[in-house]
């Protein structure tokens, strides 16, 4: 297993995992990061083994923002357009063509 990152070092890949999900769309960047804020406050008391644990959680959320979320935007004809990247599509999904 690969050494964890620090917990300011999650806090900074949380931050730029959300940066790119959510580039261009101000309120969501904010909540994003007041909800990263929020998780990393709650846990500050926390030692040992459970610091541990919450790390891995973190970890695995940077991981799921990066790689699954992909933000849908409006254009002026009524759809949704999304900016799929092939890090959401990799190994995962059989790509029609």
């Amino acid at each position: 297993m690969a050494a964890l990152p620090t917990a300011r070092n999650l806090f900074r890949s949380l931050l730029r995992a959300r940066g790119t999900a959510f580039q261009g769309d101000a309120a969501a960047l904010l909540k994003a990061r007041t909800e990263i804020r929020k998780h990393f406050d709650e846990s500050a008391h926390l030692g040992g083994d459970d610091t541990r644990k919450k790390i891995e959680e973190g970890v695995e959320a940077e991981s799921f923002i990066r790689l699954h979320v992909v933000q849908a935007q409006g254009n002026e004809r009524g759809n949704f357009e999304m900016r799929v990247e092939p890090q959401h599509v990799e190994g995962e999904y059989e790509v029609p063509g």
